[in-house]
């Protein structure tokens, strides 16, 4: 009997970003953070409507494709929002819904410097200890606050694991994204959904801990116990999902509502690409996913000639995926 080793799902391809204006978000991601333009164009009217339920009232979507060192994965899909469902405010920790974007730095430190002269306000960069295994690794991170309400979270790991734009580029101080970041409620079918009995990725890590250095890095309340887990494609690309959660949560906002791609400001969703676009959809409902597209044909600056479709994980984050044609 012959089985098919390629993987369903290779991860996340890139975080979906609500922008007002492009330019303060090429200003950091290319000018400070080393990002290209590797496409930009529009997203015609009807079918921005339909894979986003953008209510365009027929007008075009501006868009820009942002890689790093021509990286496949950890890309930003920067999406122009000209009547946003709400104003740009940035997430706490707390927070349900979408959270930060990770990218890797060789110095925190300097990355904290130099971002904060050019007028980045940051949260307060910690060095904090977490369970590995049978072990206890330091992790150094520190929040950078960009546009429209976008949390960068910057991370300098103590032992780095590989991603692309490092080995094409071992000079750059910064990588491409290295997470993207959910705080989710229901953590248990968020797991199902994305796992091997969904959309076939793997749970790497998960752990819950509590440390006074994350508290202090992630403006959390004394003694808070947090769970966290990566999820990560079988092709090992460098994009994984955190999935966070804090049980007794005092005081964290609901975002998901306004947290919608092409409608929303800030980090609103993620794009994936699939092998297969049927099947990732027919997996996506059976593990409690709601789909909002069904599949259809487009040609746009994000995907290129691509099949597409939209669905919802049973959090509520909004998952693009694609299959190029």
């Amino acid at each position: 009997m012959s089985t098919d080793p390629a993987p369903l799902v290779s991860g996340v391809t890139a975080a979906v970003i609500g922008v007002t204006d492009f330019g303060p978000h090429l200003d950091l991601f290319c000018g400070e953070l080393g990002f290209e333009v590797a496409a930009e164009g529009v997203v015609r009217a009807a079918d921005a409507d339909r894979l986003w339920g953008a209510e365009t009232g027929g007008r075009d979507v501006e868009t820009m494709r942002l890689a790093a060192a021509g990286a496949p994965t950890g890309r930003l899909h920067l999406v122009k929002v000209d009547d946003p469902v709400a104003q740009a405010e940035h997430p706490h920790t707390l927070d349900i819904g979408l959270a930060g974007l990770n990218i890797y730095t060789k110095d925190l430190r300097a990355s904290h410097e130099r971002l904060s002269a050019a007028g980045y306000p940051w949260g307060r960069p910690s060095t904090f200890e977490v369970p590995l295994g049978d072990k206890i690794v330091s992790v150094t991170e520190g929040f950078c606050f960009a546009p429209d309400g976008t949390d960068i979270v910057f991370v300098q790991p103590a032992s780095a694991r590989n991603t692309t734009a490092w080995d094409a580029d071992p000079s750059r101080h910064y990588t491409e994204l290295t997470s993207v970041v959910a705080h989710v409620p229901r953590f248990e079918a968020e797991l199902d959904f994305w796992g091997p009995g969904g959309l076939g990725m793997s749970v790497w890590y998960d752990v819950t801990f509590g440390s006074p250095g994350f508290e202090a890095m992630a403006d959390l309340p004394p003694g808070t116990r947090t769970r966290l887990a990566f999820v990560v494609g079988a092709d090992g690309g460098t994009a994984r999902i955190e999935l966070v959660q804090v049980a007794d949560n005092p005081g964290g906002v609901d975002r998901r509502a306004v947290q919608l791609p092409a409608r929303g400001l800030g980090h609103t969703g993620w794009s994936v690409l699939t092998r297969d676009l049927d099947t990732a959809v027919a997996r996506a409902e059976g593990a409690g996913g709601r789909v909002r597209c069904r599949p259809f044909a487009a040609t746009t600056p994000l995907h290129g000639d691509a099949r597409l479709a939209t669905v919802d994980t049973p959090n509520g984050v909004s998952v693009e995926l694609w299959q190029p044609r």
